[in-house]
């Protein structure tokens, strides 16, 4: 009889091994186990309890005709009979009579199965022990299977997930490369955001530095966010759950705040350059750890395709300016005198070296029918194409003027008139007018405002040229301008410039001033208007050392022969 028993419960235990190895359902293993040994030990009342996190067993599993809710017990590390020296609390004295912890060799418990009185209340003997012993380790050696192929899979599944996340995020990446949009590249967030989280709800903010406000991309809370709010969220580093967040109660508790999920900060090239808020899913849901890697890795591309678009859209407008100015400067450049004149009794040239803006000065000269010079030399307050544009309409209308058979007061009158109709109230023109009498040797001059030309006497003494008024395009119906007059002799010569001659500074940012011109003409021996002309302009770029100046330089020079 012993043999068939033998037999039996070596036929069992292969069935129940093989039955418990295939499963990876844990609950399966012990309720499988758990039946096993009542069946076996013929016993009708047991249970299965695991320890919970607050240190006390519960119930998974119960059989038989007894209750509990939970159970304490101390550590227990092999099959155990319940006696005056092994006691549980929380279950009747005489509800169970053995526990039997399930663990593989020294790690925690698994479980522990509790096992009531056999039928007859015998008890268990030694071969029923080991019976026990070898359908725990049976039961353990499961459990441990269940719980790495478990642990595989779930690691399986979150590879799976990530390798999806990147697979998604690349092509949503691809989508934002395709725009230059703005409008474009919000669509394609809020379709993201929703297909793949359900949110309808969400605002997104940049800033184009970190000392910058925050600027409103777009915002689906209706509700307006504060910059000082926004700031605040600057705090956080990483996208996470806002009510999670350690300065939460920091914000007023209104309804919009409330609605705020999520909040991630958007890194374009190691630097904040934006906010992304996430308001509920709309199918109510919590927002996991992979939901936040989305929206911190979307947001993101959002952002830098926002910042590509923006520094896309500057380098265009940089390239049109850099045409226009290219334009400007070949415009001002052909206002310029393609000869100096031919004169009798002068020898006279001009030239004007741009900066690396587009200016407003210009140097002129119109011959008038009676044989005489005007010249003329002019600065328009400002930069750039207005006071380009500004100088055009100066010289044209100077041109015509100088022909209308009227006099010299009366061309800086109407220039004066016509710049202060068409100028805005902070443009003005300072300009010097002067008349050169090719027979006599004579020169009638008005200085409208402008640096006064330099006149070098051959007894060494240098007068300034200041008489006329005050600039042009200032005063409806200015002061009278007045009129003067003086006379060149023979190798005597006058230096006529703008203030991008005495304004010129060095790399000290010390500028050349007009006592340094004042010394240079002291010290001029040269024979002709161009050879000073060209030393005055090496005096300054040898005073300057190449530092970048930021106003144009013109020149005339006009020597009696």
């Amino acid at each position: 009889m012993a043999d068939i028993n033998t037999k039996i419960n070596l036929h069992s235990l292969i069935d129940l091994t093989a039955k418990l190895y295939e499963s990876v359902d844990e609950y399966f293993i012990l309720n499988s186990t758990l039946l096993s040994l009542m069946g076996k030990l013929k016993i009708n009342r047991g249970a299965v309890v695991i320890k919970n996190k607050f240190q006390y067993f519960i119930p998974i599993i119960i059989k038989g005709n007894y209750s509990f809710e939970k159970v304490y017990i101390d550590n227990i590390s092999e099959f155990t009979k319940i006696n005056s020296n092994i006691s549980i609390n929380g279950i009747d004295d005489n509800a169970y009579n053995y526990i039997i912890p399930i663990k593989k060799d020294n790690e925690k418990i698994y479980a522990i199965i509790l096992l009531g009185k056999s039928i007859g209340d015998f008890d268990i003997n030694s071969e029923e022990i080991d019976y026990i012993n070898l359908i725990t380790t049976i039961t353990s050696n499961a459990i441990a299977n269940a719980r790495n192929f478990n642990s595989y899979k779930n690691e399986r599944i979150k590879v799976e997930k990530q390798n999806q996340l990147l697979t998604t995020l690349f092509e949503i990446s691809k989508d934002f490369s395709k725009h230059f949009n703005p409008e474009q590249i919000v669509k394609i967030l809020a379709l993201n955001l929703m297909g793949q989280l359900t949110v309808s709800r969400f605002a997104l903010f940049s800033k184009t530095d970190k000392y910058s406000n925050y600027i409103e991309i777009v915002n689906r809370f209706g509700q307006n966010i504060s910059n000082s709010d926004l700031n605040l969220f600057e705090k956080i580093d990483f996208a996470q759950n806002f009510e999670k967040n350690n300065f939460y109660n920091e914000f007023t508790q209104n309804s919009l705040y409330e609605n705020i999920k999520v909040v991630a900060p958007l890194i374009v090239q190691g630097e904040k350059r934006g906010l992304l808020l996430i308001g509920k899913k709309m199918i109510g849901a919590e927002f996991t750890d992979e939901n936040l890697l989305f929206i911190e890795a979307v947001g993101n591309s959002a952002m830098s395709a926002l910042e590509n678009e923006r520094l896309f859209r500057e380098e265009l407008e940089k390239k049109k300016l850099e045409n226009e100015l290219l334009i400007a400067l070949e415009i001002q450049k052909n206002l310029l005198p393609k000869h100096n004149p031919n004169m009798e009794l002068f020898d006279i040239c001009g030239v004007s070296i741009p900066s690396s803006h587009v200016g407003g000065d210009l140097y002129d000269f119109i011959r008038l029918e009676d044989g005489s010079y005007l010249v003329a030399i002019a600065d328009v307050s400002g930069k750039g194409i207005p006071a380009s544009l500004i100088m055009a309409n100066f010289q044209a209308a100077l041109r015509v003027l100088a022909h209308s058979n009227i006099s010299l007061n009366e061309i800086v009158v109407k220039i004066n008139e016509l710049l202060y109709h068409n100028i805005s109230s902070e443009k003005f023109v300072t300009s010097f007018f002067a008349i050169i009498d090719d027979n006599t040797g004579k020169i009638t001059y008005i200085n409208a405002g402008h640096n006064p030309p330099i006149v070098k006497r051959n007894n060494g003494q240098i007068e300034w040229l200041s008489t006329g008024g005050i600039i042009l395009g200032f005063l409806e119906k200015p002061f009278e301008y007045l009129v003067g007059e003086i006379t060149l002799k023979q190798n005597e010569f006058i230096i006529f410039y703008t203030d991008g001659v005495t304004e010129a500074t060095n790399l000290d940012n010390i500028e050349y001033t007009e006592k340094r011109l004042e010394n240079f003409i002291q010290n001029i021996t040269f024979n002709n208007s161009n050879d000073i002309m060209n030393n005055l302009v090496s005096e300054i770029n040898n005073f300057s050392m190449n530092s970048q100046n930021n106003d144009d330089i013109t020149i005339i020079v006009s020597k009696r022969k």
